[in-house]
């Protein structure tokens, strides 16, 4: 059967595995018709080793003295070098950011060399795979970027319709869970903070954005700017996982952050969504 649209998932910060996107593939898979769900391509991308080795490495060190806490402890050095890491050095080719959107491009890649042409795509990040996918847009939407895979022209191509799909210009759906774009903008005059283009120079899509009030990783966007305000399609509180899990998640924990893909006010709309790209 032929696959008509492509979902990709990008996982956020902490140290995760490539089993990151289970619960999201079975909740998609359960929620959609078998003839529908047949006709999407899913496929995960991953980043994280880029630095895992050496976060596992100082964490050992670090273990080797007396500390409490130690799972918030582990979340938030492998959630802060990823954010601090995957920033530094952007415009040098090899670096943790390059490397990163080279990830993103693989996964690209590996979409259109299976289906054979550029299909409509839904992107979907968690935390701080939203300021990844966001660069990545960024610079994929600039004439002649400094950092990231485009730097120079970006990966040759003889063939226009790869190059468009690579660019994310059949991109439909964005969706971002529990993101944490304010921490990197943050310093920055209201006026200089620009959010990536929903629409115009060949992209049309929606980017929806979902947040727990009680998720101190999660924030909305609109708030940040004009242009943030005018870039995004739906910027939604929800709360978390909801039950027991919503419960936890009044006092904020690392468990609470990583609810949204299995929460139904995130899965509803992402369904629908994806089921309105299937002809």
């Amino acid at each position: 059967m032929a696959h008509d649209v492509v979902v990709l998932a990008l996982h956020g910060m902490g140290d995760h595995d490539r089993t990151f996107d289970v619960a999201l593939k079975d909740e998609l898979a359960g929620r959609l018709d078998s003839s529908d769900w047949a006709r999407v391509y899913y496929d995960q991308i991953f980043y994280q080793d880029v630095l895992q080795p050496n976060q596992r490495a100082c964490w050992t060190r670090m273990k080797t003295r007396d500390v409490d806490w130690t799972t918030l402890r582990k979340f938030l050095l492998f959630g802060f070098s990823d954010a601090a890491g995957l920033e530094r050095r952007a415009n040098v080719t090899g670096s943790p950011y390059d490397q990163a959107q080279q990830r993103v491009l693989d996964a690209l890649d590996r979409a259109y060399n299976f289906i054979g042409a550029a299909k409509p795509v839904v992107l979907i990040a968690h935390s701080l795979g939203g300021q990844v996918l966001s660069n990545y847009i960024w610079d994929a939407q600039r004439p002649n970027p400094r950092q990231g895979v485009w730097k120079g022209g970006g990966p040759p191509s003889s063939d226009p319709a790869l190059t468009r799909f690579r660019r994310l210009k059949t991109l439909k759906f964005f969706y971002s869970t529990g993101c944490n774009i304010p921490i990197f903008v943050a310093g920055l005059p209201r006026n200089k903070i620009k959010a990536v283009k929903t629409s115009g120079a060949g992209y049309n899509f929606q980017w929806k954005n979902y947040y727990d009030a009680d998720d101190v990783l999660g924030w909305p966007l609109k708030p940040l700017s004009t242009s943030y305000r005018g870039a995004l399609t739906v910027d939604k509180q929800v709360n978390a996982g909801g039950g027991v899990l919503g419960t936890l998640a009044k006092s904020w924990n690392p468990f609470s952050h990583g609810q949204y893909w299995t929460d139904g006010d995130v899965l509803r709309p992402l369904v629908r969504d994806i089921r309105s790209l299937l002809p």
